[in-house]
Order: C-alpha cells, then structure tokens, then sequence
C-alpha cells in the first residue's frame, strides 16, 4: 500500500477509490491528517479496504483518526449496510479474538493430544478441561471453531521450558483466574498440567474377536450352544454393537480401560447357582466413579457404591472398603474372549493379550495407564538423595508352580513399556512376598521393577501416567515438573561446563573473572565456576554435573507449587521469557461446553464499550485538599479487574431484567436518577433487546460484573475543566473552567465478550447457508433479517443495556465516595453517556432520499448535531455531547455534533487511538515508571496493579491532541472543552 493509493479529497480526508481492487463495493475512507496517515497500520488499512466488500454496504466504509488495526473492522471504523436486507456483522461492533497456533496439541480425554487446526474436522471429540470450583480435570466438547490469519504471534517460555504460542488476547490460567497473555509478565505464575500423553493415530479398521470367538468362550464355560442363556448372552452384546469388535470401534477406548483395571484391582467370575457373571471394582470412591462412568459407556449399568470394613486376611487388620458390583454375564463372556483373566488371577496363568500389540500407542497406553492406576507403585522420593525417585515396581503375585507365567507377564509388561521409551531394570523375588494360605497353597509376589532415571520416569509419568487413580496422578504431575526443573539446572551446567567455561578460558580471563561472568546464583554460583574452571585446566576430562544442595526437597516443591490448586494435578510453573515471533500462518480457537470455558493446551490451561461524564460544582482549588481522599474512596467503591465484581451479587432473573431494561430498571430500583435516564444515549436502553439471546454463560459472567470497572483501557478519572472553546455550547453543557468531572470509560465486560464470541461462531458456521463469500473470515456477517441476524441484534441491544447499567452502577458508587468524602449535600450529575462499540438502525439521507441503515460503530462514538430527534431536548440547540478520552495523563475532550458529519454517519472518534501493543509498551517501560511520571506532573495514580499501568502508558497510544483537531478541522464535530486528568482510578 502506498501513499499514491490514496486520493486526497480534503486536508483531512483520504479516499481509496472503489476502482482499487475488484471486490470493493464502495470507496475507502479515512480520516486523518497527513502525519497520521503515515503512521496507520497497513493492516489496518487493508482491514477498511476489506469492509468495503461487504454486501449491501452504502457509500463508504469509513475510520476516523483513531484507527488501528482490531477483529475484522478496524477500531475506529464505521460501516451503514442497507436496512432490512444489509448485513450484520460481531466484528463491526467490538470484539477481538484470542487464538492459539494450529499446531498447539490439544489434550483429548483419552490421552493422546490432537493438533488443534485438526480438531475442527472432528466430531465430538472430548477434550481435558479444568473445574476451576472443584480443582479436578474434566472432559468437555469442542465446538463453535474459527480460525484467522495473523502476522505475528507471542511464545511464552516456562522456568521448566514448557513452550506456546498464542495471540495477545489468549488468556491463560494464573493464581489470579483466567489473564490474557499480553498482561502477563516475566516470573508471573501461569498453570501447566504436565502430562503429556501420546500423538494419535489412527486404529485400523480390523476385527479383534467377532461372534464366533464369544460362542467358543461360551462352550468353554460350559453354557450349552443353542440354550436360551446361550443366545441371550450373543443378543446383549449384539444390542450394544459389541461385536464384531474392531480396533477402530468406538467404544474400545473404554473397554481397554476396564480390562487394565479388571487385571489389576478387580475381578470378574460366574458366581452362585445360576452362574451369575459379577464384576466387582473396589478403590476409592472419586476414582470408582471414573470406572463406573466407562462402564455406562461401554453400554452397561453399575450398581452404586458400597462402603464397608472388612478383614485383612493375612494380619486380622480391618480397613475401610468402597466398591460396586456390575452384574452383566455377557460383559465377562466378551472380556475372558479378548484375554482378560476370569476368577483369582493368582491361580491361573495369562498373558497380555496378544492383539493389544497390534494398537496404536495411545491405545496401549489406555490399558498400562488403568493397569498402572491399581497396581504401580505411587510416585516416591528417594529419602537419600535429593531430586531423586525411587524405582517404581509393578507387582505380581502367582502360586509357586505358576511363577514362569508370571515372568511371561511381566516380560509382555516391559515389552510395552518399551515402545514409550520406559526402560526396565530387572525382575526381583522378594524374599518378603511369599505366602501360604489357609490350604497350605504357596504364592510369591514378584515385582518388574522400572528405572528411576530422569528421562525414564518422565516417560512413563508424561506419556502413560495414571487411569482411576486421581492420587497418584496428581504425585505424577508434580513429579513430572519436579524432574523438568532438575532437567533445566542439570542442563545449564552442563552447557556451562562443556562449552561456555572452554571458551572462555582461551581468551586467557581468570577464573575470578570467569566466575563474576557467568554466576547467576542458583545453580551457577561462582564457587561451581571457579571449581571447574580449576579442573578443566587440571585436564580432568569427565565433570559430573550435579544439582546443587539448595535444590528444593520434592515434598517442599510440592506444597509450593500446588497452593491453591489442590490436587487437581495442575501444578505453577513461572514465565521465564515472553517473545515475539514472525508467524505467517492461520491461528485457532473454539468453544467448550463447559462453564469454565477452558481447555489443555500444550501443557497449559488456556479462556461493548463507551464513556460517561459526571460534573460536579466544584473547582480544582476547592477540590484539591480531599483529591486524594476521594481518588482513594472511589478506588475503594468501584470494584475493579478481569474477574468477578465485589459490590452486588445478582441471580439470573435479576441479570435478565437488566439486560432488558437497562438503567430505568435499576433507578427503579433506587439506584440513580431519573435525570440519568434523559442523559443516556438511547435512554439507556435498547427496546429490542432479548435477555434468552444471551448464552447462560455469558450471563454467568456478567452476573457478578455490573458496576465494575474491569482491565485493559478502563478507567475512571477526576479531570478539571483546563480549557473552554465554545462559551456557548459549554453553558448548555453545565461546563466551566476549572471545574471537577468525572470520566468513565468501561463496558459490558465478560458478558459482552462472551457474548460477540459466541456469536461470532454461530455466524461464521452460516456462512456458507447465505452463500456470503468475504476476503477476511474475520469480516463474518449475516443478513439483518435473518433468524440468526435477528438474535444477533437482540443480544447486542442487551449487552448495550448492560453496559449502560455497568456505567450506571460505577455512577452510583462514584456519588457514594463523593458524598462520603464531600458531605451529603455535594453531588454528580450525568452529562451524557454515549457508547462507542454498537450497531443501530438509524435514518440518514442517502443520495438525497432519507433511509434506514444499519450503523456499525466499532471504536467509534455517535455525534448526532442539533435538532435531531434523538437527542435529550436540553441539547436540542447545541447538538450531542461527544466524550473522546485521551490517554492516561493526556487531556481529554468534550465535543459537540455538527451537520457537516452526516457524510460520516455523524460519527467521530473515540479516543487517542492505540499506536503500539500492550506486550510492546510494558517491554518499554514499567508500571512504576509510568506511576512516578504522572505523579510528577501532580496526577494522583491509584491501581491494583503496575502491570495495566504499563500497557496503557501514554506512549502506546496517539497523540489525542492531533487526532480530536482533525476531527474538529474536517467539521465533524466541534470542541466544546479540554480536560486536564487530576487523578487516574484502574482497575487490573
């Protein structure tokens, strides 16, 4: 793109012609002046060029001087499609996406990890999740998929070196809840979920037993051929498409499962006088479940779970037992004919089945890891050496004359162990495992016992891990990362030792010098380097690097790293490096169908807008001795941050009436005036809004969010009044110079978010039903007066509400700090509120006719000028008031609409303007920085934290300055006032 594209139709005003690019319904049309114009994205640009493809779209696609580059519109834009007809578009009104890179492995519930580009060609494919309320790992279904190009992309690097790569926006889970990765920093904790499980890979499409091998178990157990019992027992497992049984049926999975948990901890026989076949699974109650859970699916029903005490045979002790029955004859007839054991395993020989050889790894691993749940020994440290594990044993026990068998056993064991790379050590015959029964009979326990180096346990604990046994495999995960950590340290020496110390020794630098060089403290000390500087010069050719004697205790790491996770098996990792890197390629997202919308992702677990201005009847000076007082009582009132509010807590039908009836529902209700009602764009609320077109999960996110500030941008600012333009217009507005207001600038919060994400998804899947081709996915649209255009529009009117409700809420709290600070006669009252990120059907002259539109604002806010309908009768003479926010620490201003701007759809700007990223300006400069600049310019900073301090520094956005004059200058609005900020509330 280049400046030549462009054709000048006033100082102020750029246009690409229509002519430009083939698909262009209209021309392109920016606004700005030359300065900025040079310094607009070309993505941005081409993001303009791309709306104005758009189907049904009248005269121009539009931005203003704000633009930067968002979800398919840029921020900043304005598009009107024609009304009933025209589209409708999520990425018109405010939403960005946050994705992962396509070849991010996704882990399935069945423990192999799946390419996440490849999950969208799937069909119902469960997937691990996290229950943030009951710290347990979950499944859930993906659904709803989409996909975006993206020039660059963000990798995060652990401390245990756990890569991945995601957009900014992607939020990861921290101690602090869900965070985008654009707010996290260097040593931030971030959750990883260390098992790794295997790649997947398809089963083949060939039969393992059919109904001549149940017929031949059958006759083998007895149950005479053609006897009703006989044909019963075929017809059940015909009814559950159990036969013929193939490695690519899909119930396999779970039937590995069982057979792995009835060789180890259960067992299955013909029991009483009609030879009832019982399976009977004992264990703990929470992973009993899990068992019983496979069964349903398998197509039989358990019993519910029994508690009982019962005596140990061998030490007359009794202990507590849980357990549940499962009375199915032809679930033992279909198991004993695909190898597993019928009755006590330790009177009779057997052998891993020979067909689960022939699995794919992940289907092996199905039946190791329930085999493992029962009988491998639960991860233990070695008490005589730190960051070492004992060797985990695998048991066995056989009568005496049947000991060959068992070895044959264990030699199938460690034949499978092999293939993920996990190394035995040797068969071992305690002395201690022999026992006689009450019949004189001798067994022996043997044990195949496993080898405890590193890389070995890390592939049996990452890649196997543990089935039904929640304990064991929350000691594995912890583990896994345990030895990761070690791994690093061992690593670093290593590479210190081997390259880093050599070369520097043949510059000729001493070992003090090396040693100041290089140490980092743990593990690098300068003692380490100066010991092997002294042994390489010594000529000692081996140098053992070892852990140093700091490293922490696995117990220590364990309660360290697990605080407030439980044992869900998740386990804090820290950030060691955050980076940008080039990435030509599509990134990836979709939803999940649980209500802690998250998912496993390499490692990790991973999840509308306007302003107000409130004026008061006070001047600086008056204000100035309680400043701080009140910035710190609003701070105190306003709840802020990414996650739930703190002020009220409201049901679902209360949520409802909010989404429909917006701020004159909560006066009503004693919250506010009815002046703020007038004061309100639209009145504060939409009648079209629909509270069922809201998802139950955007609800539940934005049912403990009304009235709080929220991250990012948001703010709420007590500015003076520095400078008057228009005595006249600023009368009728109740401004004067010197004067205290308030600004604040927030939105619908997690419920609208969610909301457009939803939504986004529902109309990219319809696409193709319209037959709507576009050249940026991003761009997705559906006709307005299609059914799912419909809703559409109906949820938005309700997140608008809300969002105006949000506003309305923090105006509440912000009079409650006044009063309690100033005395109960000071007070606030609304100017005006106006939102930025919203579609409306709006009547505007086109080609001289009047006409219906469909008005997209995305990042940018209404001007209506005098005399137009929709605006309070106060301001009838003057025109609407505009609120453009500058950034933190840079003026403000107040506007007014004018009739020049119905060339812009009376639109104009929303603010300063973005001019760099939010990961770019906290690499630049710290929160502190930021905090002590502004401080020194007499501004009074509160926030909960530096980190949103950082990204929205003043250097990340335009000068506000430059982008309201040209604004002004091209007559779309008029200046009315500047504010100057005197203290600055943010939230997280």
């Amino acid at each position: 793109m280049q400046k030549s594209d462009f054709k000048k139709i006033t100082g102020y005003l750029w246009e690409i012609p229509k002519s430009f690019r083939s698909d262009m319904q209209v021309p392109a049309r920016i606004y700005a002046s030359e300065e900025i114009l040079g310094d607009v994205e070309e993505d941005a640009i081409k993001q303009v060029i791309n709306v104005a493809t758009l189907p049904g779209i009248v005269k121009y696609s539009l931005a203003m001087p704000d633009i930067h580059t968002g979800y398919g519109f840029v921020i900043g834009g304005v598009a009107a499609t024609n009304f009933p007809e025209g589209m409708i578009s999520p990425g018109g009104i405010g939403y960005d996406q946050n994705c992962l890179s396509g070849d991010t492995k996704v882990l399935h519930s069945l423990g192999y990890y799946l390419p996440m580009k490849s999950l969208e060609k799937k069909d119902r494919e469960e997937i691990k999740c996290v229950d943030f309320k009951k710290d347990k790992i979950e499944n859930s279904i993906p659904f709803n998929f989409l996909r975006k190009e993206t020039p660059s992309i963000l990798k995060i690097t652990t401390k245990t070196r756990r890569e991945i790569k995601a957009t900014p926006e992607h939020p990861f889970y921290t101690p602090e809840g869900m965070v985008e990765l654009r707010k996290l920093n260097l040593r931030d904790k971030i959750a990883i979920y260390s098992f790794e499980g295997v790649s997947y890979k398809k089963p083949l499409n060939r039969v393992i037993i059919d109904e001549k091998d149940v017929r031949g178990v059958l006759k083998k157990a007895g149950i005479k051929e053609g006897s009703k019992r006989f044909n019963i027992i075929l017809e059940k497992l015909k009814y559950r498409n159990l036969l013929p049984l193939t490695y690519s049926h899909p119930k396999l999975p779970y039937i590995l499962k069982i057979m792995g948990f009835v060789f180890g901890d259960a067992s299955m026989n013909f029991i009483g006088k009609r030879g009832d076949g019982v399976f009977d699974f004992e264990g703990k109650p929470e992973d009993l479940e899990k068992v019983r859970e496979d069964i349903k699916k398998i197509g039989y029903t358990p019993s519910p779970l029994y508690f009982r005490k019962r005596k140990d045979s061998r030490n007359g002790q009794y202990h507590e037992s849980y357990s549940f029955l499962v009375n199915a004859s032809s679930l033992v007839v279909f198991l004993e004919a695909l190898g597993v054991p019928r009755g006590r395993k330790v009177n009779q020989s057997f052998r891993v089945p020979k067909w689960i050889f022939k699995t794919p790894l992940w289907q092996k691993r199905l039946f190791l890891a329930s085999l493992f749940g029962c009988e491998l020994r639960c991860p233990h440290r070695r008490l005589d050496r730190r960051g070492n594990f004992n060797a985990p044993s695998f048991p066995v026990g056989k009568r005496i004359e049947l000991l060959g068998n068992a070895k044959d056993y264990l030699n199938d064991i460690s034949k499978l162990l092999k293939e993920f790379g996990v190394r035995v050590l040797y068969i071992e015959q305690p002395k201690d495992k022999k026992h006689i029964n009450t019949k004189g009979q001798v067994s022996w326990g043997l044990n195949l016992v496993i080898s405890p180096a590193m890389e070995n346990l890390l592939n049996l604990w990452g890649k196997i891990g543990f089935e039904y046994n929640q304990e064991r495999a929350f000691f594995a995960n912890v583990g896994i990362q345990y030895l990761k950590l070690k791994q690093k340290v061992l690593k670093e020496k290593e590479t210190t030792i081997k390259i880093t110390i050599p070369q520097l020794l043949k510059t000729g630098l001493s070992y003090q010098k090396i040693a100041n060089q290089l140490a980092t403290g743990n593990p690098l000390t300068k003692r380490f380097i100066m010991d092997v500087c002294w042994k390489l010069n010594k000529g000692v050719k081996k140098i053992t690097p070892r852990i140093p004697p700091n490293f922490p205790l696995f117990k220590d790491y364990l309660q360290e790293t697990t605080k407030g996770l439980e044992q869900s098996g998740l386990v804090w990792d820290e950030i060691e490096k955050i980076e940008k890197i080039p990435y030509q390629d599509f990134v990836y997202d979709f939803t999940v169908n649980h209500p802690d919308h998250n998912f496993i992702a390499d490692n990790f677990v991973v999840s509308n807008c306007g302003v107000r201005l409130l004026k008061s009847e006070y001047t600086e000076k008056e204000i100035r001795p309680y400043l701080d007082k009140l910035a710190t009582e609003i701070q105190n009132q306003v709840p802020s941050g990414l996650g739930r509010g703190r002020k009220i807590k409201l049901s679902i039908e209360q949520i409802d009436k909010i989404l429909e009836g917006g701020v004159p529902y909560l006066v009503e209700q004693g919250y506010g005036e009815n002046e703020d009602i007038e004061n309100c764009e639209e009145k504060g609320k939409m009648i079209e809004a629909d509270a069922s077109c809201i998802s139950e999960r955007a609800k539940n996110r934005g049912r403990d969010q009304v009235g709080t500030l929220g991250s990012g941008n948001h703010f709420c600012q007590l500015d003076k009044v520095e400078e008057i333009f228009d005595e006249e217009v600023a009368k009728t507005f109740g401004l004067f110079k010197n004067q205290v207001v308030v600004f604040i600038h927030t939105g619908s919060r997690g419920l609208g978010h969610q909301n457009c994400t939803d939504y986004l998804k529902i109309v990219m899947n319809a696409l193709p039903k319209y037959g709507i081709e576009l050249p940026d996915r991003e761009l997705a649209c559906l006709p307005f007066n299609s059914p799912e255009g419909q809703r559409f529009f109906k949820a938005m009117c309700a997140a608008c509400n809300y969002a105006w409700s949000n506003r309305h809420m923090i105006t509440h709290y912000t009079r409650e700090a006044w009063k309690k600070i100033l005395g109960e006669k000071a007070n606030l009252k609304l100017l005006y509120d106006v939102a930025h990120n919203i579609a409306k059907i709006e009547e505007h002259e086109v080609n001289g006719e009047r006409m219906k539109l469909i008005v997209h604002r995305k990042g940018a806010t209404r001007a209506f000028p005098a005399g137009h309908p929709e605006i309070p009768e106060k301001y009838k003479s003057t025109g609407q008031p505009v609120l453009v926010p500058g950034s933190m620490g840079t003026s403000s201003y107040v506007l007014v609409g004018t009739e020049k701007s119905k060339e812009a759809w009376y639109t104009v700007c929303h603010g300063a303007g973005r001019a760099m990223s939010r990961h770019e300006a906290m690499r630049r400069v710290s929160g502190q920085e930021v905090v002590n600049s502004l401080e020194s310019k007499g501004i009074i900073v509160k926030c909960w934290s530096l980190r949103g301090i950082a990204e929205e520094a003043p250097i990340a956005y335009k000068d506000v300055e430059q982008v309201v004059d040209v604004v002004h200058r091209a007559g779309l609005s008029k200046k009315v006032a500047r504010l100057k900020p005197l203290a600055v509330i943010k939230g997280e």
